[in-house]
């Protein structure tokens, strides 16, 4: 299937990771079709829904503690016809335990209630060797405590984009361009 649009996700009010960003946070990833991805802070899934669309011999787990978001995510699974993904109803990395020997290989962090050194000691510790994660960003304080964490922590090869992305919107015989919040995109390895 490959990247979906984001008016064909069920969204709610629960937030998505939007199009364009989740696109370029998929390629930061470097899937592999034999890749195991960890989404933490699945939102309504649509960074796991549309990368387990090039996992043909891989697996998603996402894990999200939002109930409203847990539903969107169901219902999002079943119109896509995912059969690769687990949702996991819970908090990370606290209720990952089920993936600790499991050898993924990819992971998204897309929120992180605050336990964002605790989900990277976790990814540190129990992905396999090599492994690449992507986090995405709004907040500025965030962007510094996640950059020091990495540092600390000596993680390869770390990058770091910011996307800002406008959209086009028609007023009456004129376009105006309405802007989205920026996002820091950070990846790296293990």
């Amino acid at each position: 299937m490959g990247h979906i649009k984001d008016r064909y996700f069920i969204r709610g009010e629960v937030p998505m990771t939007k199009d364009e960003v989740r696109a370029i946070s998929i390629a930061k990833l470097h899937l592999r079709e034999n890749s195991i991805l960890v989404d933490v802070g699945a939102g309504t899934g649509s960074v796991g829904i549309e990368g387990s669309t090039y996992l043909t011999k891989g697996y998603v787990y996402g894990i999200e503690k939002n109930p409203k978001g847990c539903e969107l995510i169901k219902e999002n699974l079943k119109k896509f016809r995912i059969n690769n993904y687990k949702l996991i109803e819970g908090i990370a990395p606290k209720d990952l335990d089920e993936i600790k020997n499991i050898g993924f290989d990819r992971m998204f962090i897309g929120g992180s209630s605050g336990s964002m050194e605790e989900i990277i000691d976790f990814f540190i510790e129990y992905s396999s060797d090599d492994s690449i994660f992507v986090i995405n960003l709004i907040a500025l304080e965030t962007l510094t405590e996640v950059i020091d964490i990495l540092k600390r922590k000596n993680l390869k090869d770390i990058e770091i984009v910011n996307i800002s992305v406008s959209r086009s919107k028609k007023l009456g015989n004129y376009t105006m361009m309405m802007g989205e919040n920026p996002i820091y995109i950070i990846n790296g390895r293990k």
